[in-house]
């Protein structure tokens, strides 16, 4: 009887280990799948806000603190130039469920115009966004001086 009652917890055990295993397996399925969800939503963002094609309005949705910079978009989206360009994202490295890193070059008329530059993308209110940051280093790079870029939290260059 003794080794009746101990096959049957032996078993009992064997199928909590068995749950506990496919449970943990559905955990880290459903989290790769998470990250695989929020680095396609990170590039999207990315891609989209270069885009020559994306139209002022929804540039200004794709970026951190978008309103701040509407001015600045509306006037460079008017430019000729600004409907050739494009991004091309090479990596993304989520940090955090509401920060990422970005590899990203920027390509105008077809042409690499900066290559393997670093950035981030920030996720506000469920939405993946270019960070303000990385907007802000590269108007610095072109020499401008925005207002919005010395309001921003954590405007640091990338």
């Amino acid at each position: 009887m003794d080794n009746h009652l101990l096959r049957g917890a032996s078993m009992g055990i064997s199928a909590l280990l068995c749950l506990a295993t496919g449970l943990a397996a559905c955990g880290s399925s459903s989290s790769a799948s998470s990250k695989a969800n929020d680095t396609l939503l990170v590039k999207q963002a990315w891609t989209g806000f270069f885009s020559g094609k994306t139209s002022a309005a929804d540039k200004i949705k794709l970026l951190q603190n978008g309103q701040q910079f509407s001015q600045i978009i509306n006037e460079a989206t008017g430019l000729a130039i600004s409907t050739t360009s494009s991004a091309t994202v090479s990596n993304v490295v989520i940090n955090s469920p509401t920060s990422a890193t970005v590899t990203y070059s920027i390509n105008l008329g077809g042409t690499p115009a900066l290559e393997n530059q670093t950035g981030t993308a920030v996720k506000v209110g469920g939405q993946w966004l270019v960070g303000d940051s990385s907007f802000c280093a590269l108007l610095a790079l072109e020499g401008q001086s925005v207002s919005a870029c010395s309001s921003t939290t954590g405007s640091s260059a990338g």
